[in-house]
């Protein structure tokens, strides 16, 4: 009986340290903070290749987005956005969104809910102007990375080499939202880390430094 009694209790002491570290493991996998990298600049000053280089090097998935206008030849309805109705669009709980002629665009807590399921660390490219909702409603748990250059004329020459054509180039160089995008505010800036894309190899580098510190916390 003694011997019995001894292996059932030494059973039910190992039983229980498994069960302590099934419940720590827990623990320390639900205090991760979960994090997202927003990505800000005017146009053509890199953001699309800043968030390629975090998926393809880092496996960081992007936020997909919504809209509501028709797909386009060659989109991927839940990888290039979310399409939606404007029935659907309506129920949806945005960071920030806008509208642009008749189609609405928008990011939501939805759909930053399915990307941190894949990854702890995602990452979402905005305008200047939706970076606040996301700081003021998600605290730490948001890394802005503002992309700018020396040279603004760079911005022209980048846009011509990627195929857009010379018209609305200068449409969007003549924009609100264009010119808004090329500073900004004293707020936005205590907040940022601003990341000089002249260079891209100097621009990896830096980002490799960002991915290093955030997956460390």
């Amino acid at each position: 009986f003694h011997l019995k009694n001894s292996l059932f209790c030494t059973e039910m002491f190992y039983n229980s340290e498994i069960l302590l570290y099934i419940i720590v493991d827990f623990k320390r996998e639900s205090n991760i903070l979960q994090r997202i990298i927003i990505i800000a600049g005017p146009s053509g000053v890199g953001k699309t290749t800043v968030s390629k280089y975090l998926t393809e090097k880092y496996n960081i998935p992007r936020v997909v987005t919504h809209t509501t206008r028709p797909v386009r030849q060659g989109e991927i309805p839940g990888k290039s956005y979310y399409f939606e109705t404007d029935e659907s669009f309506k129920k949806l709980h945005f960071f920030e969104h806008v509208k642009y002629g008749e189609y609405q665009y928008g990011s939501s807590k939805e759909a930053l809910e399915k990307a941190w399921a894949k990854n702890d660390l995602v990452s979402l490219i905005v305008e200047t102007d939706g970076v606040k909702s996301y700081l003021e409603k998600l605290g730490k748990q948001a890394y802005f990375i503002y992309l700018t250059v020396s040279d603004f004329s760079v911005l022209k020459k980048r846009l011509l080499g990627r195929g857009d054509k010379a018209s609305e180039i200068d449409k969007r160089l003549n924009s609100f939202e264009f010119k808004r995008d090329l500073h900004l505010s004293d707020e936005l800036a205590k907040k940022a880390h601003v990341l000089n894309n002249d260079n891209w190899e100097k621009t990896a580098k830096e980002l490799d430094k960002i991915v290093k510190k955030l997956e460390n916390k």
